[in-house]
């Protein structure tokens, strides 16, 4: 999956997007309310407008991106 949603977001060059292993990291999975994985959240200006966790549509992980990118625009 990690795959997948990185070729995703390299589509939208204006988008900042990282990975990071919660095991690893679990000051970041409790500060964003992350408990399984994988998890991909979307911020804008710090504040969380999408979640999507265990199954994630990938159809509507773009759709949201690109929504979100045109919200940006204005």
């Amino acid at each position: 999956m990690l795959d997948k949603v990185a070729r995703l977001a390299d589509q939208f060059p204006s988008l900042t997007s990282f990975y990071t292993d919660i095991t690893e990291e679990p000051l970041i999975a409790g500060q964003f309310l992350v408990y399984s994985g994988p998890t991909v959240l979307l911020l804008m200006d710090g504040k969380e407008v999408y979640r999507g966790s265990q199954f994630i549509d990938l159809e509507e992980l773009e759709y949201n991106i690109k929504r979100l990118l045109k919200l940006s625009e204005r």
